[in-house]
């Protein structure tokens, strides 16, 4: 069972942010075990049984959904090992494009969860938009649903010319972004210690679960 993330969590972090090295890794193996691994294998498991309840379609196997050790050594060449790590829960969509899904990311630096589009381009959004106009009723029930929970932020750049002002207020904020996220982040706290924080992260992908089968639906 999940219990939160622990001191060995944030030694491993420490030491790897002074020397980003496979040396440095292998010589911390058990900071890593006990601080991510183990932790973060209870917490994938946990949403695994939670997203079992609303959507099947986003069950992976444990190896898509978690993040490995190693950076892509083609990019991340200074760096060969990550100084972060997250669970994704996402939609597998065949060309990856537009692909919907839940995450949990964690560093030093702090923590975020939410609801995310991987890959989104124009097309995605543009789809979205013809979404919300072909049923602005509907939308806007689930989109006034959201804002009132108020567990995540809606985020996304806007466009700087508006085309959609004969639209209502509560549309136009969805309509007028080049994409769309819902994201909560905080600096670590006492709450990343403890089971705390999976409560947190399951209320808040409670209140935006009408959000995604819309987006769902309309992508």
């Amino acid at each position: 069972m999940f219990q939160g993330f622990n001191n060995s969590t944030i030694k491993y972090y420490e030491v790897l942010r002074k020397e980003n090295s496979k040396k440095i890794y292998s010589e911390n193996a058990i900071l890593y075990l006990e601080g991510v691994k183990y932790p973060l294998d209870e917490l994938y498991m946990e949403l695994y049984n939670y997203f079992s309840k609303w959507d099947r379609d986003l069950l992976n196997n444990k190896r898509r959904c978690l993040s490995s050790v190693y950076n892509d050594a083609r990019f991340c060449q200074e760096t060969p090992v990550k100084e972060y790590f997250y669970i994704r829960f996402k939609l597998d969509k065949p060309d990856r494009k537009n692909a919907l899904g839940f995450f949990f990311d964690a560093s030093l630096d702090g923590y975020k969860y939410g609801l995310n589009i991987y890959n989104m381009d124009a097309r995605g959004m543009e789809r979205i938009r013809n979404y919300i106009l072909d049923n602005r009723k509907f939308a806007t029930k689930v989109i006034e649903e959201f804002n009132k929970s108020d567990f995540l932020e809606l985020q996304g750049e806007k466009y700087k010319k508006r085309e959609f002002t004969d639209e209502n207020a509560i549309l136009q904020d969805w309509l007028e972004r080049k994409r769309i996220s819902f994201i909560h982040a905080e600096p670590l706290n006492i709450s990343f210690y403890e089971r705390e924080i999976l409560d947190c992260i399951c209320s808040a992908f409670d209140s935006v679960m009408d959000v995604y089968f819309m987006l769902k639906e309309a992508l």
